[in-house]
């Protein structure tokens, strides 16, 4: 649950009108006293629909039963104060009975509409926004009090009492005007979901009870699926010690490592911002692309620093001209293939040096954009993430949305293979505590799923700003967007440049080999095919350079994309209609 507080910025409570509100209000005024005179003629004074915010409210006072109830009091005033309304041509709106009975008015007193657009726009929690249920959605706002009801006096009246249009339709600014904070809650409600509000000590969680096989609900954790399985496990003896070895080695030589790195760092940050990227030998082409990329459209990378997990990276990142660090205490077990798909053990064992370097950095004190090696630049993504103008510039923490928003990745949905830091004792809390969840890294065989979780409660228990750049920002496509049939305009305005995209993420791709093509197809290939393998690069270099440090960019990479069909219907800079499809039954692109 997020939560919005005013704080020190309390909004003062006048009312203000003109026209028919004036006449609205001097009917009101009159109707209360009216009700009033006739309550102490019965001995009582009564509640009416005038119990209004702005110190207007009259207070109910318990006397002696007398035969005039209450509610037909009520009942005389508003049928008066309706027809004097509609003689002044004003929609009667006033109605005898309250929203809310007695027993929930700790809960809630008062309720209306506003437009879910509007509302998500004023109250960014971050979040990806499911934009699927189109503009005409909205959202449900309880008021717990008529403290917190809007000025207007004629919508103070609408929230509270029922009204022949149902709930009163708001605009953002006026619904919440005298809310003094703001609890914001988020569900996707299956078919069969119920959701319930308890009036009780505040919580910033929402609790589950699921039915499943049983026949009674069941309390259980949010990651339970339909089949009983869960998306979050615990992590098991062998998980937890495992990764106290790592943190042993970790902190056995952190002094030393810290030493070595801080000049390094130094030397390259630009702005106080370092470019992190990790890579080993079994992806360090996508790698090479990603500098050759760069290197055609003059794009600069002199402040990237590679965290090479091997000997045979940082000679090929520093044949590159790229600056590295190479941590043989931490990273001298780290496998050195590729790994063969999303989640398998080369995978998972390469998620701890996506963990270490980022917080390396972020300790020493730097801003950084962590990126993976399958992205491309279509312009340096720095320049919007230091631009003051951007209306998303005050969070902590900028993230691709992944595209995924099952409960695994909820809420925030996010991509760790490309996001913008800024540092700050928020962020640097965060890497560090990431850091010490391995084992669930290491049990859930994804560093992405533990750190949106890690940072879901970061950002409730900290008040840590994150931003996940929505999907329908052509800023930052990737993955979802390529291997999505609905995108094919949008991806091909991408290719040809036709959209402001600053990058591309290929992800939600199996293997590196695939990238590899997907590259090609999308013109965004640019190493040379003596140089796609460590061993036909090695020959290739040495019979063509003279070894110096930057002859690989010279040796390696083409001034002109390389493009090349292998499959018809994924995405392609020219029509592939005679290559084979990768999909059973996938249609052309073209």
């Amino acid at each position: 649950m997020a939560k919005f507080t005013r704080g020190a910025s309390k909004v003062s409570n006048y009312i203000v009108c003109n026209g028919k509100q004036c006449l609205y209000l001097l009917i009101t005024l009159l109707s209360c006293g009216l009700s009033f005179f006739m309550g102490a003629l019965n001995g009582s004074v009564v509640q009416t629909p005038c119990e209004i915010p702005n110190e207007l409210t009259l207070k109910k006072t318990s006397f002696s039963k007398q035969s005039l109830d209450d509610a037909n009091i009520e009942a005389i005033v508003n049928q008066r104060v309706n027809a004097e309304l509609s003689k002044a041509g004003v929609m009667p709106i006033i109605s005898n009975r309250l929203r809310f009975d007695e027993g929930i008015k700790n809960l809630a007193q008062g309720i209306v509409r506003v437009k879910k657009d509007e509302f998500t726009k004023n109250f960014d929690f971050g979040t990806p926004v499911n934009r699927g249920d189109g503009s005409k959605a909205e959202v449900l706002l309880f008021y717990s009090s008529s403290s917190a009801f809007p000025s207007r006096v004629e919508d103070s009246f609408k929230a509270q009492y029922e009204g022949n249009d149902g709930i009163a339709l708001l605009n953002v600014t006026e619904a919440t005007a005298n809310c003094e904070s703001v609890n914001v809650i988020t569900t996707s409600n299956g078919k069969y979901t119920c959701t319930a509000i308890v009036g009780n000590h505040e919580s910033y969680h929402v609790q589950r009870w699921y039915r499943g096989q049983s026949s009674s609900l069941q309390a259980v954790s949010r990651g339970i699926r339909d089949n009983g399985g869960s998306a979050f496990k615990l992590p098991e003896v062998h998980d937890i010690e495992e990764h106290q070895k790592s943190l042993q080695t970790y902190f056995n030589h952190l002094d030393e490592v810290i030493a070595e790195l801080k000049p390094i760092a130094e030397r390259v940050a630009k702005k106080n911002t370092i470019i992190v990227m990790t890579c080993n030998s079994g992806q360090s082409e996508l790698l090479m692309n990603f500098v050759c990329n760069a290197r055609s459209k003059s794009l600069d990378v002199s402040n990237i620093l590679v965290f090479p997990t091997d000997e045979d990276t940082k000679k090929m990142a520093e044949g590159l001209g790229l600056a590295t660090f190479y941590d043989k205490r931490n990273f001298k077990n780290m496998p050195e293939r590729a790994a063969n798909f999303y989640g398998d053990r080369t995978f998972v064992a390469m998620m701890f040096a996506k963990v270490v370097c980022v917080q390396l950095i972020s300790m020493l004190g730097y801003d950084l954009l962590f990126q993976d090696v399958d992205v491309i630049w279509f312009r340096n993504p720095l320049d919007y993430f230091h631009d003051e103008s951007n209306p998303f510039y005050n969070f902590d923490m900028y993230f691709q949305d992944d595209g995924a928003h099952s409960a695994r990745y909820a809420p925030f949905s996010a991509n760790s293979g490309f996001y913008y830091a800024r540092n700050n004792d928020k962020t640097r809390h965060f890497f560090t505590t990431l850091l010490y969840s391995g084992d669930i890294i290491i049990r859930w065989f994804s560093h992405q799923q533990a750190l949106v979780q890690l940072m879901a409660e970061h950002a409730s228990q900290f008040g840590l700003r994150v931003k996940v750049l929505d999907r329908d920002m052509v800023e930052f496509p990737g993955g979802f967007h390529y291997h999505s049939r609905k995108n094919k305009d949008y991806m091909k305005k991408i290719m040809k440049g036709d959209l402001p995209a600053e990058i591309f993420h290929m992800s939600w791709t199996n293997n590196k080999k695939d990238k590899l093509k997907f590259f090609q197809q999308m013109g965004q290939w640019y190493v040379r095919k003596e140089c796609i393998t460590k061993e036909s690069r090695n020959s290739f270099v040495q019979d063509n350079t003279n070894l110096s440090k930057p002859s690989l960019t010279e040796s390696c990479c083409l001034a002109d994309a390389e493009v090349i069909c292998h499959y018809r219907d994924k995405p392609s800079i020219i029509p592939c209609k005679e290559s084979n499809p990768i999909d059973k039954g996938g249609r052309s692109f073209w």
